[in-house]
């Protein structure tokens, strides 16, 4: 390696750059790491169909990833390769460690056990493909940012001791943390994996409390908050006076997707609104997507106070164009779950737009102040009460207060260049020392 070259860094991703997934999370971090590293992405999620035909290595041009130097690592295993890593993970001493905590546990054991198996079977098929693709020796050296806390970071961090000079990092976001987001209640190899760690990265306060009271452990210097973050758009609380119009229609924006989103909440709230005027606008695919539209049909349908609009998915940047082109009153979010600090509501409060959000996770501390926070679990009165009460004090003194309390969240802990530059320069730091 020349003395001036930069160190090398494989970024570990499901789908970025190739797929949509990830753009709002990866694309606005990835420069800040190039300015310290050779940066190298491995999506290793991308499904099948999208896979670039015959590609090894690429370099993609256009959109959130251009010049973004990636390859693919493929996800289907045929039967014989998932048998070998199946077997490979069964003589490492990870699996018996999981599978006696699992009976130790008494609940839910033939399911856990079934897929811890699958997990392990998984991470093992991982790192034999990447030590293959990256052809990996005791000689390489580079830092390995893990941008999902999965099993793909447990297939390397269970063969760590053959790689000497390597660190490994992660991320740490919501589904892959929290154990009533796992299909049997239960994070599977997290000490395991912990263990072949040299950082382990939270994107929420909420989140890391989480994970150091879930395994006993006492913090410091190894588990690091770097909030995830938006770029900065210009947006003060004197240009949110400027673009309100007087009379204007009060647009209810909600961007998700997923079950665990709720959309149906939101549903059943507007069905419940009597004294307001609302245009709700919903931002997000999904395998429900369509089930979601027939119960808006049936529920709002024909309602003279209410209109909704159901645009379907959308990249990041044609999110904040949309931002840009309307005049957004209020972000909306109805989920029961948020490991991390939404990126959704993150641009809201760049644009400097309320939130109405359940009290879960992160949010908590995302909607102080501006906006309304409501229950876990609300009720449909309840939501409809929330958003009556935006809508009843759009365009007043008390409403664009609320506009520059979300700038002055997203100032305080959302902007893209600071909290980035930030985790680079840690990342540096962990690499020299």
């Amino acid at each position: 390696m020349g003395q001036n070259r930069k160190p090398d860094m494989y970024l570990i991703t499901q789908d970025f750059p190739y797929g949509h997934g990830e753009d709002s999370f990866v694309a606005p971090e990835y420069p800040y790491l190039c300015e310290y590293f050779h940066v190298s992405v491995v999506a290793a999620e991308i499904r099948a169909k999208d896979e670039p035909a015959a590609q090894e290595n690429v370099t993609q041009t256009g959109g959130s990833g251009e010049g973004v130097e990636a390859c693919i690592i493929p996800t289907k295993q045929s039967a014989t390769e998932k048998l070998v890593s199946m077997l490979c993970f069964l003589a490492n001493k990870d699996c018996y460690r999981e599978l006696v905590s699992i009976l130790k546990s008494g609940e839910k054991i033939p399911q856990r056990v079934y897929r811890a198996l699958m997990f392990g079977t998984a991470a093992e098929t991982f790192y034999r493909r990447l030590k293959k693709k990256l052809h990996l020796t005791k000689d390489t050296r580079a830092l390995f940012y893990f941008y999902w806390f999965d099993y793909k970071c447990f297939g390397l961090t269970m063969h760590r001791r053959r790689f000497p000079q390597i660190k490994i990092v992660a991320r740490t976001h919501g589904y892959e943390l929290y154990d009533e987001r796992e299909l049997y209640g239960k994070q599977f190899f997290k000490p395991q994996t912990d263990e072949g760690l040299t950082r382990l990265i939270f994107a929420a306060q909420s989140a890391r409390e989480y994970y150091l009271s879930r395994y006993g452990l006492t913090g410091g210097e190894k588990y690091p908050l770097y909030r995830l973050g938006v770029p900065e758009r210009g947006v003060t609380g004197e240009s949110r006076r400027e673009g309100y119009r007087e009379g204007g229609e009060f647009l209810l924006l909600s961007c998700s997707s997923g079950f665990v989103k709720r959309i149906d909440r939101i549903i059943d709230g507007l069905a419940s609104v009597t004294s307001a005027k609302v245009r709700w606008v919903h931002i997000g695919g999904g395998e429900d997507l369509e089930k979601m539209r027939k119960l808006a049909d049936e529920k709002l349908g024909g309602r003279d106070n209410i209109q909704y609009e159901f645009t379907g998915k959308m990249r990041n940047l044609e999110v904040v164009t949309y931002y840009r082109t309307h005049y957004v009153g209020c972000l909306i979010t109805t989920t029961q779950s948020e490991g991390g600090s939404p990126v959704a509501v993150q641009e809201a409060l760049s644009f400097g737009v309320p939130v109405i959000a359940t009290a879960v996770g992160e949010l908590q501390r995302m909607v102080d102040g501006n906006g309304v926070l409501i229950s876990e679990d609300p009720t449909a009165q309840e939501t409809a009460r929330a958003i009556e009460k935006m809508a009843q004090c759009y365009g007043t003194d008390a409403y664009f207060q609320m506009c520059e309390r979300s700038l002055d969240i997203f100032k305080e802990n959302f902007n893209a260049r600071r909290n980035f530059s930030a985790a680079a320069k840690e990342l540096s730091r962990v690499w020299r020392t």
